[in-house]
């Protein structure tokens, strides 16, 4: 067979790769054909979730050369994926990489997310994770970037439940007044909160399949 299908489980999105694309370190991959992967199996895996359903949500959007980067950001996952611990991207700061941005994914609406709060999660210094933010312009460019994406998908009508206040979305995205959450939201979109609506969920969706890009760099 001269492809290998795997599939996620919680996502209706199976992936269909020719075996070519694989890395021929990881060897014979007969046995993970036609395999179903949990979410919770690793951080890595968790992380491929994520972009199986972000892909499906926007890949009808991009143009051709997003496509592109987007198929060559899938393979590297799926490689990384299928790497046993101990070697490749396991032998880097890879894996810790992932949690820490997963635990920053599900904590973006906390005040005191930020530097102090991670070193002390992660039992880890600062150098360190600087280091693991570092082409991303930093811990701190990294976590703004990411409420002000949530904020995107909020007022462009992608999260769930009725369009809110301009202040409640701030909030709800670790912003603490109203006034900090529409400075940084116009400096990075170009236009105020009040002024998206549904006509930006292209750009929305096309925004986090970045993010998930990103977080690829490493593998």
């Amino acid at each position: 067979m001269d492809a290998v299908e795997l599939a996620w489980v919680q996502t209706r999105h199976p992936l269909i790769a020719p075996r070519r694309l694989f890395e021929k370190r990881l060897g014979d991959l007969s046995a993970f054909h036609g395999s179903a992967l949990r979410p919770d199996a690793s951080p890595l895996t968790w992380l491929m979730t994520d972009h199986m359903r972000s892909l499906a949500a926007c890949i009808d959007a991009a143009d051709e050369g997003q496509r592109t980067a987007l198929t060559a950001a899938t393979v590297s996952m799926v490689n990384a994926v299928l790497t046993k611990p101990g070697d490749g991207p396991y032998e880097r700061d890879t894996v810790l990489g992932v949690a820490i941005r997963r635990f920053i994914e599900d904590d973006l609406r906390s005040f005191d997310l930020g530097i102090e709060k991670l070193c002390a999660r992660f039992a880890i210094s600062r150098t360190r994770l600087y280091a693991l933010f570092e082409a991303d312009g930093g811990v701190a460019s990294y976590i703004r970037d990411r409420r002000l994406a949530r904020a995107m998908r909020i007022l462009a009508g992608l999260e769930a439940g009725d369009r809110r206040r301009i202040s409640s979305v701030g909030y709800a995205c670790g912003f603490e007044t109203e006034k900090m959450f529409s400075r940084a939201f116009k400096r990075k979109y170009g236009v105020n909160p009040s002024e998206v609506d549904a006509g930006y969920r292209p750009q929305a969706r096309l925004e986090y399949g970045a993010t998930l890009m990103s977080w690829i760099n490493a593998l």
